[in-house]
């Protein structure tokens, strides 16, 4: 995991700055080349807005300083992966020319092979960027309908990704494993702290994810600190990289700029086989889902994005009236 800290590409007025975007792609390629020539990495995983830096800016202003999954700047970044033979995630701001005037916040695997190989678009945790339920029609018709919460069979197992506060819904990273993932990679741009709103749980559920689905959890985390967000003088760091192991243990170890673990597939797989040991294989259907009483709603945003935070807001508390109106007597 590297962690990683951006030349922000946009000016103070939100004006998008190419060249800012084309200094940290030469450095997400100078890392990767890093990466694999002095750790022998075959897997190197970026933080969310790494390529870009993150501001609060308008959608016309984000999607401006977006980019497309290919384009130039993944070939780039995929020759440093072929010339490394590693395998890279990297994470951005996303246009895509099916959902004009809009963007996603996306995720991508690059292969040593044949560069982007899979793309996840973000879906949980309240923003104004699209998310695929969002445009769900839309977005299948573009997509197909595997392309929510997608898996990448690989030579070092199956990948999936998830980016920022996704792991909080244990649904999401639960759904990557019966998809056939072994290994979540979760971008995140943290500063100061894990959680935004200062949940003390969410310190603890990447490694409850990984212990509950025996799956690898990697999340990469953005360097530097935060003065904004905190009283304290100087500002505060940015939480550093985790990775916890099938069994949900800490697997990382710091390297400078990287933090490093090696991945045994064939101990997960062994571990799966154990008797006893195979929580997926052991989900019993006896639950009463509240959630499927009154689910999140598709399609909310078919024609434009959210102008603003409270159209979203507004469904989440329709959905919990109606979740207390299916279980109220």
């Amino acid at each position: 995991m590297c962690r990683f800290a951006p030349v922000r590409a946009f000016a103070a007025d939100g004006a998008f700055l190419p060249d800012a975007l084309a200094d940290n792609v030469a450095r997400h390629c100078a890392q990767i080349e890093r990466a694999a020539g002095d750790h022998g990495a075959r897997l190197v995983a970026f933080p969310e807005f790494a390529l870009t830096g993150h501001a609060m800016l308008s959608n016309d202003q984000w999607v401006a300083g977006s980019l497309t999954f290919p384009g130039p700047e993944t070939d780039r970044i995929a020759e440093a992966a072929q010339r490394a033979g590693a395998y890279v995630v990297i994470q951005a701001a996303e246009r895509h020319a099916a959902f004009p005037g809009r963007y996603f916040l996306s995720a991508a695997i690059l292969t040593p092979d044949r560069g982007v190989a899979l793309v996840h678009r973000k879906n949980y945790a309240f923003s104004l960027r699209t998310s695929p339920i969002d445009v769900h029609d839309a977005f299948v018709d573009a997509f197909g309908p595997d392309a929510f919460l997608p898996v990448l069979d690989t030579p070092l197992g199956g990948l999936g990704l998830t980016i920022g506060a996704e792991p909080h819904w244990p649904e999401a990273i639960r759904s990557l494993a019966m998809k056939g993932a072994e290994l979540v990679i979760n971008p995140i741009a943290a500063t100061p702290r894990i959680d935004y709103m200062g949940r003390p749980g969410a310190g603890v559920a990447r490694q409850a994810r990984a212990f509950e689905n025996m799956i690898y959890f990697a999340m990469t985390n953005v360097a530097g600190t935060n003065i904004a967000a905190t009283n304290v003088a100087g500002g505060e760091d940015a939480p550093p990289p985790e990775i916890y192991d099938y069994k949900g243990a800490a697997a990382g170890v710091a390297a400078g700029a990287f933090t490093l673990a090696t991945v045994d597939m064939a101990a997960l797989r062994a571990w799966r086989a154990t008797p006893a040991a195979n929580f997926l294989a052991q989900i019993q259907p006896i639950h009463d889902s509240r959630h499927e009483a009154a689910p999140w709603p598709r399609n909310i945003l078919p024609d434009a994005p959210a102008a603003d935070a409270a159209r979203i807001v507004g469904v989440e508390a329709a959905v919990w009236r109606g979740m207390k109106a299916y279980r109220e007597p």
